[in-house]
């Protein structure tokens, strides 16, 4: 595939991305909330999917928690599959890591969203289960 097939790929994922993590927010209400304290959502939606018989709710926490993995999956892939820079694991890491958390404080400081560790850890886990997915390819 060549390179601007490519990038039109990432393009086309990342103006999905732009819609998801923004766009549909513009037409409700505004957060802009910020959370902090590391594995409170976590705990709060693993306790909802194991305790709690409301299909709604658990729908909700899994919604939320394989979400977080999977909206940023391609992401992890798609960068080390188009630039050589994004092949070795720690440029990788570290480059993944400052996109996330640019994208956690826009939601909060634009108000679209919110600003919550536990999404930054699973967005980031998203990215590298991305990025090992592209390395078994590659092989």
């Amino acid at each position: 595939m060549n390179r601007r097939t490519q990038v039109s790929i990432l393009a086309a994922y990342s103006l999905l991305m732009l819609w998801l993590l923004f766009g549909q927010r513009l037409m409700g209400e505004s957060e802009g909330v910020l959370q902090l304290r590391p594995f409170s959502t976590l705990r709060r939606f693993l306790w909802v999917l194991v305790n709690s018989n409301n299909p709604e709710l658990r729908r909700i926490a899994w919604a939320n928690l394989a979400g977080n993995v999977v909206i940023f999956l391609p992401l992890g892939c798609l960068l080390p599959w188009i630039w050589a820079f994004f092949r070795n694991f720690w440029r990788h890491m570290l480059s993944m890591s400052a996109i996330v958390l640019a994208v956690e404080l826009s939601q909060y400081f634009l108000r679209l969203g919110t600003c919550d560790v536990d999404d930054l850890l699973l967005n980031l886990l998203g990215t590298e289960i991305g990025y090992l997915f592209w390395k078994n390819l590659k092989k």
